[in-house]
């Protein structure tokens, strides 16, 4: 019996140390920066999946990527507002020796190489402004990486330069440097369009906006756009956007809760439920699931979304209540607000129901009048202290809540100052003389009470 036990304890925390590391590792995240924080710091916290968002501002650091699977972009994905400068013209703004990264949305300037690509595999780089710096961007052994939608420009020794790399895609980008291409192994240098050239001397005989000629970057290597621009327009890449629904945030355990995927130019998801109890706490791909929260806490559920051209997440706080105890009935809470308490006659009021565990209620005007309406609306048509009260029930007892609404006497509409003479008041007549008394002297001599009882009796004549 004892060893039966034993071997009980042993499968369980062998079950515990296999998901720890999958809910570990599985989790992605959203992490923001702001100016005058570190950009670096973000990336030395942040796990694979994550993504980095920087504010826009302008920031000083040369940043060192090691950790695989990041995307470093632009929150506002404009990267006139958002710049990073080196620390100084002997240091790169990002150093990549990493697989899976995507730098996108960012101003690079001022360094010894905007964007250093050494060892990197599989990275996208896009829709970034890479000007001033000796080296725009420079790959080192760098395989099967996507450069696209790139402004490169102003950089004084190259635009860019590829050694001892080869198979990487290189389309769509803008190059205006002293010298703007060179690689030494085979590369890609167009897709469905190749690159803008400002050394390009090319023609367009038959205007499709494509040269009729093809660009060399390096003849010995074959190097070659197919393709080359004419002239370029930037195109901000599609972004993928996060976005999810649950069906309930609160409630008590176990709580089954339903998420659906309504994301917008996703072609991945990765969902993190939250929870290390369970083995499918890391869902990929699915668009709509389904999961049963047994130990109360508060779960945050993170959706990450991807495509070609980096990720988004987005997240939700489900709280897991203890479940009641059975013995200890749940007794109902009336609660009600209402928008006046006091006004003349006749007094309208609008009434709001926030009863908490009610199956039913009923309300009582102090008028005679009742609703069993959640949010009546009710008319005062006397004067008087109306006692109003909600009563809210369930099957385990009735609660009460009420309030005083006073009801004032209506304003006196009688006219008891000095009577108006409408053709008095005209007083055209040159018979009248003195006598006549003009609009302005009566009206000087009436009462401020009195001026509604004026006008009625006044247009009442016409």
């Amino acid at each position: 019996m004892i060893n039966i036990q034993i071997l009980r304890w042993v499968c369980v925390l062998a079950v515990f140390l296999i998901l720890l590391p999958i809910s570990e590792t599985g989790a992605v995240e959203n992490i923001y920066v702001f100016p005058g924080e570190s950009i670096q710091d973000a990336i030395d916290k942040a796990l694979p999946g994550d993504t980095i968002l920087v504010k826009p501002g302008k920031y000083n650091e040369s940043l060192q990527i090691n950790q695989d699977n990041l995307t470093l972009t632009s929150d506002s994905k404009n990267p006139y507002d958002t710049i990073i400068t080196g620390e100084d013209t002997e240091s790169n703004v990002f150093k990549v020796a990493a697989s899976n990264i995507t730098i996108s949305g960012f101003s690079v300037a001022d360094s010894k190489c905007g964007i250093y690509l050494n060892g990197a595999k599989n990275c996208v780089i896009n829709n970034n402004n890479i000007s001033g710096n000796n080296i725009g961007i420079c790959l080192f052994k760098s395989n099967n990486n996507t450069l696209s939608n790139n402004l490169v420009h102003s950089n004084v020794g190259c635009g860019i330069k590829a050694f001892t790399s080869s198979g990487n895609a290189i389309y769509s980008n803008y190059f205006n440097n002293t010298n703007n291409g060179r690689d030494d192994k085979s590369n890609i240098w167009n897709h469905t369009s190749g690159n803008f050239w400002s050394d390009y001397t090319g023609k367009d005989e038959d205007g499709d906006g494509i040269g009729d000629t093809i660009h060399t970057i390096n003849s010995q290597t074959e190097s070659i756009d197919y393709r080359p621009l004419m002239d370029f327009v930037s195109e901000l890449p599609v972004m993928p956007e996060a976005i999810f629904t649950s069906n309930v945030t609160v409630g008590y355990a176990p709580l089954t809760v339903e998420f659906k995927d309504i994301s917008e130019n996703a072609s991945s998801r990765l969902w993190n439920l939250g929870d290390l109890m369970t083995s499918d706490s890391v869902i990929s791909d699915s668009s709509s699931l389904s999961h049963t929260f047994v130990t109360e806490g508060n779960y945050t559920i993170i959706l990450n979304a991807t495509n070609e051209n980096g990720s988004d997440s987005t997240y939700v706080t489900i709280t897991v209540l203890e479940a009641p105890d059975p013995s200890i009935p749940i007794l109902p809470e009336a609660k009600f607000s209402e928008n006046v308490t006091s006004g003349y006659v006749p007094l309208t009021i609008q009434f709001f129901d926030f009863s908490e565990n009610a199956a039913s209620l009923s309300w009582n005007f102090g008028d005679g009048k009742k609703s069993c309406c959640p949010n009546p609306k009710h008319t005062f048509c006397c004067p008087g202290n109306y006692t109003v009260s909600l009563t809210a029930k369930n099957e385990n007892g009735s609660s009460s809540a009420c309030i005083t609404i006073k009801v004032l006497e209506p304003i006196n509409q009688s006219f008891t100052g000095d009577t108006v003479d409408p053709e008095n008041a005209i007083g055209s007549s040159s018979s009248q003389g003195s006598e006549s008394t003009s609009i302005k002297e009566t009206l000087g001599r009436i009462k401020l009470g009195s001026v509604r009882s004026f006008v009625l009796s006044f247009t009442g004549t016409r």
